[in-house]
C-alpha cells in the first residue's frame, strides 16, 4: 500500500507534481588541500586562476560537482585530472564554505576535502582549464604568541622557484563559547590566496598539526613501509621543529608494527615499520 500525504498524493505523484525551479538553486563545488613531504618539508598543492573572478590569486584545486555525481566522485576525479592521483589516497571532508558573499559569480557552496598523499605517489601535475599553472608551496603555521585568551600565528605558503610568498596573520580569539579566528595579509606577501581559501587552509593546518602524533594521519603522508627517521622527519616538517629522538620514537613505537624488511640508510641496515590500522580502533573503543 503507497503511503499518501495531506493532498492523497503517492511518491510517484507528488514528485510529478514538484517544481524544482521553485527555489533558486545554490552551484556546488569541491576543493581540495593536497599535502605532501618532499625534501623534509610540508608541501601543499596550489593552482593560480587565470580568469576571473579572483584573476592571478592562488586557490585550492577543485571543481563544479556534475550534478549526477556524489561529492568523493567529484573529488576523486578532480585528484586524477589535477595530480594523476587515481586510487588508494587518503581523503575526508574537513569543512562546508557557504557565506553568500564567498563568491561574485553565484552562490557557490564548497565543500573542502583535505588529501594527503606520499611524494611517490604523485606522477605529474597539472593545471586545469581555468588556471595558469599549479605548484608545490611549502607550508607552514608558527605560534606567535598565546595566552587564555588569544593566539596569533604565521601562516606561511612560499615557493621557492617562482619567489611566491604568502604569509597571513592568523588570530584565534576565545568567545563565549566558541573560538573566532581571523587572517589578514601580511605585507611581507607578494602573492594572495583567493576568496576564502585561507579560511580552509588555516583549518587543515590545525587539524593536521593537531593530530600528528595522536592518530595515524601522519602515515598518510609517508611509503607503506618506512624507517624511524622517515617517520620523525615526516613529523618534523608537519609541526614545523625538531623535536627529541628519544621521546618521539618511543611514543610512536605504539602505532607501528615491524615488517622484517630493512633498508640500507647511511650504510647501515635500517628497520622497516608500517602504521598499525588497529592503533586508532584500540585507543579510542577499548
Amino acid at each position: 500500500m503507497s503511503l499518501r500525504n495531506e493532498k492523497g498524493q503517492t511518491l510517484e505523484e507528488f514528485l510529478a507534481d514538484y517544481d524544482e525551479n521553485r527555489y533558486r538553486r545554490p552551484s556546488n563545488t569541491v576543493d581540495m588541500i593536497l599535502m605532501t613531504v618532499s625534501d623534509a618539508r610540508l608541501k601543499i598543492l596550489l593552482v593560480k586562476r587565470k580568469d576571473h573572478p579572483f584573476i592571478h590569486d592562488w586557490a585550492m584545486p577543485g571543481g563544479f560537482i556534475n550534478f549526477d555525481e556524489d561529492m568523493e566522485t567529484a573529488v576523486q576525479r578532480e585528484l586524477a585530472e589535477e595530480t594523476s592521483i587515481t586510487k588508494n589516497t587518503y581523503f575526508r571532508q574537513l569543512y562546508t564554505f557557504g557565506n553568500a558573499d564567498r563568491d561574485p559569480r553565484t552562490r557557490i557552496i564548497t565543500t573542502v576535502y583535505l588529501s594527503m598523499t606520499p611524494e611517490s605517489a604523485i606522477r605529474r601535475t597539472k593545471a586545469g582549464d581555468d588556471a595558469e599553472e599549479t605548484a608545490w608551496f611549502t607550508i607552514s603555521k608558527t605560534i606567535v604568541s598565546s595566552d587564555d585568551t588569544c593566539r596569533r600565528c604565521l601562516l606561511t605558503l612560499e615557493e621557492e622557484n617562482l619567489g611566491v610568498k604568502m604569509v597571513y596573520d592568523v588570530t584565534d580569539t576565545a568567545r563565549y563559547n566558541y573560538i573566532e579566528t581571523r587572517s589578514e595579509l601580511n605585507p611581507s606577501s607578494n602573492a594572495q590566496l583567493a576568496a576564502d581559501h585561507v579560511k580552509a587552509i588555516n583549518m587543515a593546518m590545525d587539524q593536521v598539526q593537531n593530530r600528528a602524533a595522536s592518530t595515524g594521519i601522519l602515515f598518510n603522508l609517508l611509503p607503506e613501509e618506512c624507517t624511524l627517521r622517515e617517520i620523525q622527519n615526516a613529523y618534523e616538517a608537519v609541526i614545523g621543529r625538531k623535536t627529541d629522538t628519544g621521546n618521539f620514537r618511543r611514543d610512536i613505537r605504539k602505532m607501528l608494527t615491524e615488517t622484517g624488511h630493512t633498508k640500507k640508510v647511511s650504510g647501515k641496515n635500517a628497520r622497516l615499520y608500517r602504521f598499525n590500522p588497529m592503533f586508532t580502533y584500540l585507543e579510542e573503543n577499548l
